[in-house]
């Protein structure tokens, strides 16, 4: 996917967490301390990845077993969004010297 690519669909994405309250429900949107509450206790994951997009801040939470979930929290409101999850997340090494991945 190109850097535009990605970009439209962060910004489509992250455009979703402005929706009204029942589009949220309908896409996996709750208080942050619920979703994480949820994915820490539920899923055994937690964080390992995090940034911000913006006003937007992007984790990644990931579990021993594997399982990730992706998750967007709006910072003024606290609201988080499931981007997306599943199962057989692993580090992938750096390529070694030379060659491209």
């Amino acid at each position: 996917m190109t850097r535009a690519g990605t970009a439209a669909a962060v910004t489509g994405t992250l455009a979703a967490i402005f929706m009204p309250a029942a589009e949220a429900q309908r896409l996996n949107c709750a208080p942050r301390d619920v979703v994480t509450t949820t994915l820490s206790d539920k899923h055994g994951e937690r964080p390992t990845l995090r940034g911000m997009v913006g006003n937007v801040m992007l984790e990644v939470w990931l579990a021993d077993s594997g399982s990730f979930s992706i998750v967007l929290t709006q910072a003024s409101n606290g609201l988080a969004c499931m981007l997306g999850a599943g199962t057989s997340m692993h580090h992938v090494p750096p390529p070694k010297s030379g060659k491209k991945s």
